[in-house]
């Protein structure tokens, strides 16, 4: 492997290098990071000096990584959580000191973050606690002003002044059945036979359509939504055990296909994607305990997006 030009190293660089690697597009990447596009260039090529490589190459949908990059990924994200850690420490937040942290959302949003957030604790902070509170985006506004939770997961577009947030996972849906199941017996399925089929539908509010349904309406059909459900976590088990579809996030659905022996399908009908945001108080911008955990969140879901391939089903 070539020698790192130490005179070119920069711990910011290795910031920029990881959200490179998750948004594989420059404008996207500089969008994350609050810079200009000319700036994260300029970033991308001090990058290649310091590693000597090209790292990250041009791609019809935007860049894709060298074998390089891909060896280097772990390395330095790495070294940014031992820099956590260590910044940490300098700025008075004692890693071995029993504290507590809350975290609000709904299930979607802490089903990505928590398991990897608690295995890191248990490794790297093992006296930190974590609580979690069932929130939606109606009621998690009241909850930072009573002081209830330290941070929120939760989709959130536009959150008041006294609020930071800072778009985190992107998420977007593909259709699940249980294997099996006839209607995925047709070579192509069209939005026709698609709404033809009894339907699953999540919904925290207990609405009765959604999206898909606005758009089925515009193409003169409309489908039966047999159950509705609050949570996504719950509806892939019911998905199983009937005859049932439903649209369900990609990762929940790639988490549970294996578990549950159920079938990915690209859905027939166009449906948006949306973003999970972490929420903070802009009062405690400088809580070093919160800036911790902040950046443990923010560095989970980087690492969650790279692994993730949006090709693919």
């Amino acid at each position: 492997m070539k020698d790192i030009d130490h005179r070119h190293a920069d711990l910011n660089l290795l910031v920029v290098f990881q959200k490179l690697l998750v948004e594989r597009h420059v404008g996207r990447a500089a969008k994350r990071l609050g810079l200009t596009q000319s700036a994260a260039s300029h970033a991308l090529g001090r990058l290649r000096m310091m590693f000597g490589d090209p790292l990250f190459v041009r791609h019809p949908k935007g860049i894709e990584p060298t074998p390089r990059a891909l060896v280097l990924a772990p390395v330095i994200a790495d070294i940014l959580e031992r820099a956590n850690c260590m910044l940490a420490s300098s700025f008075g937040f004692d890693l071995s000191r029993p504290s507590t942290f809350t975290i609000g959302g709904t299930d979607l949003g802490v089903f990505t973050v928590l398991v990897p957030l608690i295995k890191r604790l248990r490794e790297m902070a093992p006296n930190v606690d974590v609580r979690v509170r069932s929130l939606d985006g109606t009621r998690v506004i009241a909850a930072f002003d009573r002081q209830e939770i330290d941070c929120a997961l939760i989709p959130f577009s536009e959150a008041p002044a006294r609020i930071t947030r800072e778009p985190a996972i992107e998420e977007s849906f593909v259709g699940i059945a249980r294997r099996g199941h006839p209607a995925l017996r047709r070579k192509r399925m069209t939005a026709a036979n698609w709404a033809a089929l009894p339907h699953l539908l999540v919904s925290p509010r207990g609405e009765n359509s959604g999206e898909a349904d606005a758009h089925l309406a515009k193409l003169g059909l409309k489908r039966r939504v047999v159950a509705v459900v609050p949570h996504f976590l719950a509806a892939p088990i019911i998905v199983a055990n009937s005859d049932l579809v439903m649209l369900a996030t990609r990762r929940v659905a790639r988490h549970f296909a294996k578990k549950l022996d159920l079938t990915m399908f690209k859905p027939p009908i166009p449906v948006p994607g949306f973003t999970i945001d972490v929420l903070t108080s802009a009062a405690r911008a400088t809580d070093p305990a919160l800036q911790w955990l902040r950046n443990q969140i923010l560095q989970i879901c980087s690492e969650d997006g790279a692994s993730d391939d949006p090709s693919g089903i």
